[in-house]
């Protein structure tokens, strides 16, 4: 069980760190923002080695984490989860042999 947690968390991890190079390499300023990272983290984290990568997401902490501290973002997002579960239950959306 605990080998089973220690491996998703490395999963986890690895799928952050390389998400997280990809946008600043593409966009520094953009994935600075859109992370939360400061320029300097972020040119530690565009310098990373595949093996230092590796080594980084093997640690047995999550790397990531949530930034839903505005209640405003999040009511949003949960929001429009709402608006589109509901539009998709909606006989308008059924398709035409599935109506009531």
């Amino acid at each position: 069980m605990e080998h089973d947690a220690h491996r998703l968390i490395h999963e986890i991890n690895l799928s952050y760190l390389l998400l997280t190079r990809r946008l600043l390499v593409e966009d520094k300023a953009s994935g600075t923002s859109s992370l939360g990272v400061l320029p300097e983290v972020a040119d530690v984290l565009m310098a990373l080695s595949p093996e230092e990568i590796e080594r980084l997401a093997s640690t047995s902490q999550i790397l990531c984490s949530f930034r839903f501290h505005d209640h405003t973002v999040l009511s949003a997002l949960t929001h429009s989860q709402v608006e589109v579960a509901v539009m998709a239950r909606s006989p308008v959306c059924q398709p035409v042999g599935q109506r009531a």
